[in-house]
């Protein structure tokens, strides 16, 4: 009897580790290479968001900040003033964050 509650205490132990988001944090990082911290969202946390600030000319940047984190909601921020850009990016999968520049977005304006 003690063996099958262990068993299934283990089990409820996993499965509340499987719905779990974590997502790669850092803030205001030059680069990528600084924003490989996971870290277990809370349960209000739907999102990993990934804010992208940079100053550059096409593909040449000049100057770059990543900022990754757990987020409630997916921030609409998609700002572009000359070579200035500030741009955020969402998903909703374990460590989905992982990219600087991460393909389409979820949020909608």
């Amino acid at each position: 009897m003690k063996a099958l509650l262990l068993a299934l205490l283990a089990l409820v132990l996993c499965a509340e580790q499987a719905d779990a988001l974590y997502c790669y944090t850092c803030e205001w990082e030059q680069s990528n290479w600084s924003c490989l911290k996971a870290q277990k969202c809370s349960d209000t946390d739907e999102y990993c968001v990934t804010n992208v600030a940079s100053v550059g000319i096409g593909f040449l940047s000049l100057w770059k900040r990543i900022t990754k984190k757990c987020a409630g909601r997916c921030p609409y921020h998609n700002f572009s003033l000359g070579l200035a850009t500030y741009t955020s990016y969402c998903c909703q999968t374990f460590l989905c964050n992982l990219s600087a520049c991460p393909g389409p977005r979820l949020a909608r304006p």
